[in-house]
């Protein structure tokens, strides 16, 4: 008889933001979802969290366990909204130097933050976390929007332009019953997950590049079982209209192409706001 697996919990908070939980503990990445308009990005307008949208996510079953809060880079897209996120559950919270001086603007007090160290294991509750060094896609027109580091904390409200992109990381996570490996920018560096395997992946396709090259280096070089697309929606629409894809993200070409592997991996598509049960998945 197979051995019953602990639960493990994922839901999709639109963008890159995932929760992931087991039955006592809970890991925020990415948590976005104030997504103000794209008006307001374009123009350079000050952004600000949506404190009562966060706090009403807050209210959703399991989310008084959330003990870490990661962010893989510092672009608004990942980062608006992450710091609040610890605030308001006390949590740990984890990134790069530009994100813990967003994180500093607030503000979170310094014994809330820990700097991301490359390959460093970190235990929270039954998980354990890594940071490896990745690369952002080539998002707008071929290029890295927001490049640079912020090195100052940002207090006050700032524009997108502010959020620079910092030091971009994948994440992944280990669990009694699976490994997920969160990918929530497009790019890679080559070699990046030698040596290194992941039973589910959550890839970022929103800005890749070449579709194929970009399967062959990340998803099929960890031997995924599971693939999970993300950061595909238009982030710039309120989460309570009806999810729409970013224009140019070609979303039925990455399908197309992602499902000449089925006999590698399973590609799952799952709603914004779904609970999974992804331990029934392994």
């Amino acid at each position: 008889m197979a051995q019953k697996k602990d639960p493990l919990y994922l839901t999709w908070m639109g963008t890159a933001g995932v929760l992931i939980e087991d039955d006592h503990d809970g890991i925020l990445i990415d948590p976005y979802i104030s997504r103000p308009g794209l008006l307001s990005v374009v123009l350079g307008l000050s952004l600000k969290p949506d404190r009562d949208a966060i706090e009403k996510w807050l209210t959703r079953p399991g989310t008084k366990n959330i003990r870490a809060v990661l962010v893989s880079h510092s672009h608004f897209d990942h980062c608006l909204d992450a710091p609040f996120f610890a605030l308001k559950t006390n949590a740990l919270f984890i990134g790069s130097k530009s994100a813990l001086n967003a994180a500093r603007g607030v503000p979170l007090d310094e014994s809330g933050l820990k700097e991301a160290g490359i390959g460093r294991d970190i235990k929270i509750g039954a998980f354990t976390l890594r940071f490896i060094e990745s690369a952002h896609g080539p998002a707008f027109l071929g290029r890295v929007p927001y490049a640079g580091t912020i090195d100052r904390p940002l207090t006050g409200r700032h524009s997108a332009r502010d959020y620079k992109l910092g030091q971009t990381y994948s994440i992944l996570i280990t669990h009694a019953s699976g490994t997920i490996l969160h990918h929530g920018s497009a790019g890679f560096i080559n070699g990046m997950y030698d040596g290194i395997t992941s039973d589910i992946v959550l890839l970022g396709i929103g800005g890749r590049g070449h579709t194929q090259t970009y399967l062959e280096n990340v998803p099929l070089k960890l031997n995924a079982k599971i693939v999970i697309p993300i950061h595909f929606d238009n982030f710039f629409v309120s989460l309570d209209r009806k999810m729409k894809n970013l224009p140019g993200v070609n979303f039925q070409e990455f399908l197309t192409t992602a499902g000449k592997y089925g006999n590698r991996f399973q590609l799952k598509i799952i709603s914004v706001g779904e609970k999974s049960a992804c331990h029934t998945w392994l």
